[in-house]
């Protein structure tokens, strides 16, 4: 029987290890260019023949729905983790030692505004940094602290279950003040059809005008179909009527550090908060450095390590490079999927967040799933033996089979197209 049979082989298929490919962080390269950057470095992966590749478009149906949870994860992972330990360190009366590690969450929490539409952990933060200040005898900067909070959420009120007495009456203080200041005004103009969220809350489609605010600094998101984004900071005073142009850019996932140690460590950020949503796989990671060099390297989820990277100088050929390294890196990984011990590394490449649109896409606009009422399909992809009785394009199935498979030739051969590709059909027999 035909049937089993195929379904033995695609089992077979998914005994390799499966590398999600996602793009690659190439400056400049957008749109169609860098899809066709992603389907090159998936057919150097499928070439070698140890491991199975996924597109962007099987990678987002996997992770459909939790594409929220991975921004967040990555743009505020580092904050939460850093107000976890201000926090430790305050229920332990080591205010002192609070104080530094707190800032630094506030810090980390702005910076992945840029990104994330959730700022509850931020505000949090900003609690909890009067508190400290409160402990440490500064009320002055514990009252700037809570106005910085309040102003992302003036309706907010803090319970007394988890708050003393006197950190609500300086909060409410705060937030009070707040309520009294005449409001700014701000009016936001961007591309048309893009999404504009201020301090988190979707305000709606651009241009959005003469938006209300309470006084103080305000954090305004804006995204467009294909990921493409803009983030800014904007401060307005009480009475201030603001005009904010916001100029979409291809950085839907942030902008570069500055420095290497900073960029490696988004990357990591970025990768880990990836996989985490994944249903399991390595990552292929690639993209060019800001030395001009080449690399890639794997990130699994499974051990939450990141392989080797390899390097190289590209010439004037960055892609052809990458695409010359993939298969190396691939064998960095064992049978069960995971890193080789001997292939684990401890430097994450130092590549640009911004650069990569394609995983940005899959993160801010995924693609459109198939149809769930259409016909289920398989895509067999060359290499694999069908034979087809010709003339009528029906895959002999055995005598007496119940289901019909039919063969049919993908519409189309033009460049990037495989033309030993078809789709599978399953139906009954007429």
């Amino acid at each position: 029987m035909l049937l089993p049979v195929l379904f033995a082989s695609l089992a077979h298929a998914g005994d390799k290890p499966v590398v999600l490919v996602v793009g690659a962080h190439l400056p400049g390269v957008l749109g169609e260019a860098a899809d066709a950057v992603s389907a090159k470095l998936e057919g150097a992966l499928e070439d070698r023949g140890t491991v199975d590749a996924l597109t962007p478009l099987e990678v987002s149906k996997r992770i459909r729905g939790r594409e929220s949870l991975v921004l967040e994860t990555y743009a505020l992972g580092p904050g939460r983790e850093r107000l976890k330990e201000a926090q430790v360190l305050y229920d332990r009366a080591q205010v002192e030692e609070a104080g530094p590690v707190a800032e630094d969450a506030v810090g980390l929490l702005q910076r992945g505004m840029a990104v994330s539409t959730n700022t509850r952990a931020l505000l949090d933060a900003e609690v909890l940094l009067g508190m400290i200040r409160i402990a440490l005898g500064d009320e002055k900067g514990a009252y700037s602290a809570f106005r910085k909070a309040a102003v992302l959420d003036v309706t907010r009120e803090l319970d007394a279950v988890n708050y003393p007495p006197h950190v609500i009456e300086l909060y409410d203080g705060a937030r009070g003040e707040l309520a009294k200041k005449s409001p700014a005004t701000i009016s936001i103009t961007t591309s048309v059809g893009a999404t504009v969220y201020v301090d988190g809350k979707e305000i709606g489609a651009a241009p959005v005008d003469s938006l209300t605010l309470v006084p103080g600094e305000h954090y305004v998101l804006v995204r467009a179909a294909g990921g493409a984004a803009s983030f800014e900071s904007v401060v307005v005073t009480a009475g201030e009527k603001r005009a904010v142009d916001v100029a979409l850019e291809t950085e839907g996932l942030g902008t570069a550090a500055d420095d290497n140690p900073a960029r490696s460590r988004q990357i990591k950020d970025l990768y880990r908060a990836f996989g985490e949503y994944d249903e399991g796989g390595a990552v292929l990671i690639a993209g060019q450095l800001p030395t001009g060099q080449v690399g890639v390297q794997l990130y699994s989820p499974t051990s939450g390590n990141f392989s080797r990277a390899l390097t190289v100088d590209p010439g004037d050929d960055p892609v052809g490079a990458l695409v010359d390294l993939v298969p190396t890196v691939a064998g960095y990984l064992a049978d069960t999927g995971d890193i080789r011990a001997d292939r684990v590394g401890a430097q994450v490449l130092p590549l640009d967040v911004g650069t990569n649109p394609v995983l940005a896409g899959l993160l801010l606009d995924p693609p459109p799933l198939q149809d769930p009422n259409a016909n289920p399909t398989v895509v067999v992809k060359k290499g694999v033996p069908w034979w087809v009785w010709a003339g009528t394009g029906a895959v002999v199935a055995g005598a007496g089979a119940t289901v019909a498979v039919v063969l049919t030739q993908q519409p189309g051969t033009g460049p990037g197209e495989d033309p030993d590709q078809g789709t599978i059909v399953f139906g009954p027999v007429p």
